[in-house]
């Protein structure tokens, strides 16, 4: 963790979800996405690497702030044989947005149960079970911590393996995906996932693309980061 540090933001993802029916407590509504990188290329992914970044969300009927989700989760992962990794999400479903925990990795989907009971005793309260019937793509938006480090300027990489590019600029998700579709077609080695966001850090938010690639090399995010930056003067 040399020359890492830690910093709060968040990220916004599209993924495809899909209703949990076995696990969960009875008549509540918690949904999966279990394709984490839908811009990458999957039989070129590790089966391990996609269950450890399949997220879970627990649907919440109010809204609950990210300290009150940190602080239950601390006190949740004290009793817990597996501690979980969740933080607060915002989740549009329906066209409309819920309120949620996002639990990624979980490694026992049989222990699913006892955490939701370990948040309710926490004083959370559950959204009633929706009828999903088919799988559908959602817009999402995750606050959570990050240990980076920067390796060139306005580009770093964290503990994780992901790569981070500052763009200088905060751009809506449709006008993202837009720039996304034209990055994507006009450069050669474009199997990577790449979504947006933001870093709180220097006393102000750092606008940032994420962008998912094992063993990303520095020239193709030097190479990414000037499309962005031409499509950017393109559109503002």
């Amino acid at each position: 963790m040399s020359n890492f540090i830690e910093v709060t933001g968040y990220i916004n993802k599209e993924e495809t979800i899909h209703a949990l029916t076995d696990y969960k407590l009875k008549n509540t509504f918690v949904v999966i996405a279990d394709e984490p990188y839908p811009g990458y290329h999957y039989h070129k992914l590790d089966a391990r690497l996609v269950e450890k970044n399949t997220s879970i969300f627990l649907i919440l009927r109010n809204r609950y702030t990210w300290a009150s989700i940190i602080r239950a989760t601390d006190s949740i992962n004290r009793f817990l044989d597996e501690p979980i990794n969740a933080t607060y999400a915002n989740v549009n479903i329906f066209n409309t947005p819920h309120f949620a925990i996002r639990i990624i990795g979980l490694k026992n989907m049989e222990a699913l149960e006892t955490i939701q009971k370990a948040y309710q005793d926490e004083g959370f309260v559950f959204m009633r079970n929706k009828r999903m019937l088919k799988p559908r793509p959602v817009f999402f938006k995750v606050k959570r911590f990050f240990f980076i480090k920067e390796v060139e300027k306005g580009i770093y990489v964290d503990d994780e393996g992901m790569s981070y590019i500052n763009i200088g600029k905060k751009i809506e998700w449709e006008l993202f995906r837009k720039m996304t579709l034209y990055v994507k077609s006009n450069i050669a080695n474009n199997n990577y996932d790449i979504v947006n966001g933001a870093f709180y850090m220097n006393k102000t938010l750092v606008d940032v693309v994420r962008v998912f690639k094992p063993d990303c090399k520095l020239e193709l995010l030097k190479e990414i980061r000037d499309k962005y930056q031409k499509q950017i003067q393109k559109y503002y």
